[in-house]
């Protein structure tokens, strides 16, 4: 069923789009040496994606690291998909007093997972890719 697959890059447009369009996703970080993956919930404002979370490996290896985010949609009956995600440099906007870190800290995001999740990441200086495989 491989033979009639096709792989095709996603637009940016069309990536903040489905971004925009779910709320859970996978953020990528690198601590002592070993990459790491975790769930979260997230919000988009334009082309900034932002997390909250609890402090531990997820705040401290994603402030001031190199990040990788990573959304997806899957059809196992037809064997295709997609999967959009985005690179930066993550940046603790907790208590920032900025407009647009207000802006971001003011949207209502509330995590799935239990715990106060006071601090805020985002995700600047974006890069945004996007692959689907359709049939």
């Amino acid at each position: 069923m491989t033979e009639d697959a096709t792989l095709e890059e996603i637009p940016e447009a069309e990536c903040l789009q489905l971004l925009a369009s779910h709320a859970v996703g996978r953020i990528a970080v690198v601590a002592d040496g070993r990459p790491h993956i975790f769930p979260v919930n997230y919000v988009i404002d334009g082309r900034t994606v932002a997390f909250r979370t609890d402090p531990g490996t997820k705040l401290s290896a994603a402030t001031l690291g190199r990040v990788a985010f990573e959304i997806d949609g899957t059809d196992s009956l037809y064997h295709a998909g997609w999967s959009v995600v985005v690179h930066g440099v993550g940046q603790e906007i907790t208590g920032d007093f900025d407009e647009w870190s207000q802006r971001m800290t003011a949207m209502h995001l509330e995590p799935w997972a239990g715990g106060a999740k006071e601090h805020w990441v985002a995700i600047s200086s974006p890069a945004f890719s996007g692959r689907r495989i359709r049939r």
